[in-house]
């Protein structure tokens, strides 16, 4: 009778463990020096509670409060750029929409400052 090993089920366990500490919260910028990581859910508490949701790969889902949002981003140290946005165009009575403006965003601690295209400010984040 063969015996059965446990040896596969503990080199799954060590590679998922080796994986999620990978996964912690700050990357690396082009310098070198650990950052704080985008990865996670910012929002405001302003009308329509506005937020953005950064996952691992890329991608960033969201609302400005009334019209859904879309698209990737690219992180560099503390600076992060939206790219390829995608926005519905629905009409809100009384809803800032000034999130779907964001292109380029400055994380310091906790507080995300959103800025346009032109680098302008036009609100802030704050981490859930």
């Amino acid at each position: 009778m063969r015996r059965r090993s446990h040896h596969p089920l503990a080199v799954l366990a060590l590679a998922s463990t080796l994986l999620l500490t990978g996964c912690g919260g700050t990357v690396s910028s082009t310098n070198g020096d650990d950052v704080e990581s985008v990865v996670g859910r910012w929002s405001s508490d302003e009308k329509g509670e506005p937020h953005l949701n950064f996952t691992e790969d890329g991608k960033v889902g969201g609302s400005d409060g009334c019209n859904g949002i879309g698209t990737t981003y690219e992180q560099d140290g503390s600076t992060v750029t939206l790219t390829r946005f995608a926005t519905t165009l629905k009409a809100c009575m009384g809803v800032d929409t000034w999130l779907r403006e964001a292109r380029h965003l400055e994380i310091d601690g906790e507080t995300m400052t959103v800025m346009n295209g032109d680098h302008e400010e036009i609100g802030t984040l704050t981490r859930d």
